[in-house]
Formats: C-alpha cells, sequence, structure tokens
C-alpha cells in the first residue's frame, strides 16, 4: 500500500503510514512469546529487548550492546535511568521479515547507509484498567524519526497511536496499531502517545505486540 501523509510543515512529512506485507509481519510474530521479563519501572507491564544495528547490502549488523538512556527532559517516567536489556535475537535479525521492516524505515527516513537504528521489541501486556502503553504519557523521544510498527494484538481494546501538534494540544491524529501498520512520526515536530489498554476477556491475556524503530 502507498504511504499516506497527514500533513507537511516546511517540506517535511509529519506522519508517513504503510502497511506490510503479512508474510513479513508472520516472520517475526514467534519471536515475541520469547521476550525476557523487563528489570526497571514498566517491567510489569512491558516486556522488551533492545538493540543497536546497521542495515548495508541487505545486512543486519548488530552494534555494540550499550544501556538505553533517555534525558529526564524527554522522558518523566524513567529519565536520566540507565536501562541494559538483551538484544534483539540474531535468528529474527536475518528473516526477510525483519530486513522489510528496516528497508522500509530507511527509504522513508532517507537516512544514510551507515547510520545507527535503534530499535525496540515490545510486548505490552494489559494487567489492569486502563494500562498506558506509554506511562511517559504524551511526549516526543529525542531523535529525528520515530516508528511504530505493529506486529500483533490479542485480547485488547486501546492502545492506539495518537500524534499532536505540541504537548499541550488534543490529538490531532489517532488509529489503531493495527497488525502490519508501520508508522512514521516526525519526532522534531510532533508528539505522540497511545491510548490505554484494557482486556476484552479479563480471565485471559490481553497484549499489544511491536517494534518501534528511531534514529
Amino acid at each position: 500500500m502507498g504511504e499516506r501523509i497527514m500533513t507537511t510543515v516546511n517540506n517535511q512529512n509529519l506522519l508517513q503510514l504503510r502497511f506490510l506485507p503479512q508474510q513479513h509481519i508472520d516472520a517475526v510474530k514467534p519471536y515475541f512469546s520469547q521476550l525476557p521479563d523487563n528489570p526497571y519501572a514498566d517491567g510489569a507491564f512491558r516486556k522488551r529487548r533492545y538493540s543497536v544495528v546497521k542495515f548495508i547490502n541487505n545486512e543486519v549488523t548488530l552494534q555494540p550492546t550499550k544501556a538505553f538512556v533517555q534525558d529526564d527532559s524527554i522522558n518523566t517516567f524513567q529519565g536520566n535511568v540507565e536501562r541494559v536489556y538483551e538484544n534483539l535475537e540474531q535468528e529474527m535479525l536475518n528473516t526477510d521479515g525483519f530486513k522489510h521492516m528496516l528497508a522500509e524505515f530507511k527509504t522513508m527516513t532517507g537516512i544514510a547507509d551507515d547510520t545507527d537504528i535503534e530499535v525496540h521489541q515490545f510486548r505490552m501486556l494489559a494487567i489492569e484498567s486502563d494500562t498506558p502503553p506509554a506511562p511517559e504519557g504524551v511526549h516526543q523521544d529525542g531523535f529525528d524519526h520515530v516508528c511504530v510498527c505493529g506486529v500483533s494484538h490479542e485480547n485488547i481494546a486501546g492502545g492506539e497511536l495518537l500524534v499532536y501538534e505540541h504537548k499541550e494540544a488534543e490529538p490531532c491524529f489517532k488509529m489503531e496499531i493495527k497488525d502490519g501498520l508501520f508508522a512514521l512520526v516526525n519526532d522534531r515536530e510532533v508528539w505522540h502517545n497511545a491510548t490505554p489498554m484494557n482486556k476484552l476477556d479479563a480471565e485471559q491475556v490481553g497484549y499489544l505486540d511491536c517494534f518501534v524503530f528511531t534514529a
């Protein structure tokens, strides 16, 4: 599907949307059931892996492991906390599905070949009423580009992507993070958040699986 652009400012896209072919989503979906526990403040409701990669000539190269840190001016929930996560699994990095996602990210952003791409692999669990997928609320992440890729969801309502013109504004865009949705946000120009998640069946597990790519 071709990209749909919400609006532009200074000839820059604020938001680009695509849907990825289902076979690429299916290629990475099994790896979300193997996500490790998260020892940090959001650990009760967000399982995660995190890696920095380069993608050149259709090859994914894992970069040296480093702590993930956001300044508290950006992340008021876990700012200035050095968080170290397990890397994404090498087997998954080598799948055609994951490589397709990296290729789409590079095409949509126009970043240089040797640019580091940070990748977060999430399982966001609905554990109580109105579980927040983004506990920091309306925010920017401190990058040029932030991309959310929906992979799977089970037994949840909510978790929709919200985009704002500025932090104090009402959302100007809202969309369910469907399987295969590839939503690229201009992190320098707009803000984003997600709606709270609730289980449809309180007796069953409820979750949203997604990647977040940043550069």
